[in-house]
């Protein structure tokens, strides 16, 4: 039970992390550094990263080891910063790119086999 309800704050830090990312890009937009320190688009960054580092913090000190942590929270960041940048910023994807996050979330799968 503590194991699923682990991977779920996991999960959500993850994608907290990629939403944080999101909206520094959003922040960011005008081009102006100053401007983007005060968007409101980076206070809500700031928060969902200091979310990360309390769920990840707490994830660590339950024993968590840092390879199953980092391999799902590097797959699971790629696929949604990918999908944030093709529907929110209309960024487009080479099929290299596509391969390699196919490849992110197999590498995740497979790290967490036991």
């Amino acid at each position: 039970m503590f194991k699923i309800v682990h991977l779920a704050l996991i999960v959500v830090a993850i994608v907290a992390v990629a939403v944080a990312d999101a909206f520094l890009k959003k922040a960011a937009s005008d081009g102006v550094l100053v401007q983007a320190f005060k968007s409101p688009w980076m206070a809500g960054a700031t928060l969902l990263y200091l979310y990360q580092v309390v769920v990840m913090t707490y994830m660590f000190t339950r024993g968590w080891e840092l390879s199953i942590v980092g391999s799902l929270q590097t797959a699971l960041y790629a696929v949604i910063v990918v999908a944030a940048s093709v529907i929110l910023f209309k960024e487009t994807l080479t099929w290299v790119q596509v391969v390699g996050v196919v490849l992110a979330i197999g590498g995740a799968v497979l790290v967490n086999l036991e």
